[in-house]
């Protein structure tokens, strides 16, 4: 950036600092207040995990390996989503 360009974003920087309703609007995302921000994304991590699990399971343990990795993860997406309804 040039001279110009800082000076003219120092002073822009100095003017909202001192509006209390853009900082009550940057505080936010989309109306959504902060405190109120995105779980953990547990469960697209667990998907990749059984993505990438199905396959050496069937392989290891054959279908009944695939349907006990599949009653887990449902139990574990389960109690994920609880617990997160349950902390609203």
């Amino acid at each position: 950036m040039n001279d110009h360009e800082r000076r003219a974003l120092a002073d822009l920087e100095r003017h909202l600092q001192h509006d209390a309703e853009f900082a009550a609007r940057m505080s936010t995302f989309a109306g959504v207040p902060a405190a109120a921000e995105q779980a953990s994304p547990a469960v697209p991590v667990l998907c990749a995990l059984l993505f990438i699990a199905v396959p050496l399971v069937m392989l290891l343990f054959g279908w009944v390996g695939v349907l006990i990795v599949l009653d887990l993860f449902a139990a574990a997406v389960a109690v994920i989503l609880i617990r997160r309804r349950a902390a609203r």
